[in-house]
């Protein structure tokens, strides 16, 4: 039987996420589009699945919803700060870019150089996020190694 720690898994599904970004930001084409929105939601997906077994297996069951709340902040957080960024890098590219056009008091930006550099920018921040959950893993893979090991002898010692 193969086992694999659950933080593991976790490092797994933030894979598609930078690669999504990058994506995006280096094709203008409608798949690229779509490619990438289906890696986004399927990364963000799994993640959100698997952050309460994670939380409960990292900080032990007490409180398990308490610590759950206090990590998944990071959702509102960071859409917050992406929506800062894109309309930072907006703003700008509208301001800068030749071909743009002014109605009603606010400049228009038109085509994928009005989000490249916030494509690129969070390509950027979900690979140390990646290099993060790797680091977590490689730092709770003994321990997890050791719970699997003991669940197996008890298993055998129980059969």
């Amino acid at each position: 039987k193969f086992y694999f720690a659950r933080t593991g898994w976790l490092s797994v599904a933030l894979i598609p996420t930078p690669i999504a970004f990058f994506l995006l930001a280096a094709s203008g084409t409608s798949l690229a589009l779509y490619t990438g929105t289906a890696l986004i939601g399927l990364s963000s997906g799994f993640i959100f699945a698997a952050a309460v077994s994670v939380t409960s297996e990292l900080f032990g069951p007490n409180s398990v919803g308490v610590n759950h709340n206090i990590l998944i902040t990071n959702i509102p957080i960071g859409s917050l700060l992406y929506g800062f960024l894109a309309a930072l890098v907006y703003d700008a590219n509208a301001q800068s870019t030749p071909g743009n056009f002014t109605t009603s008091d606010s400049v228009v930006c038109m085509g994928r150089q009005c989000y490249f550099w916030t494509f690129v920018w969070w390509g950027c921040i979900s690979v140390l996020g990646l290099g993060s959950s790797v680091l977590l893993f490689l730092r709770t893979k003994h321990a997890y190694e050791h719970f699997e090991k003991h669940r197996i002898t008890t298993q055998v010692i129980v059969s």
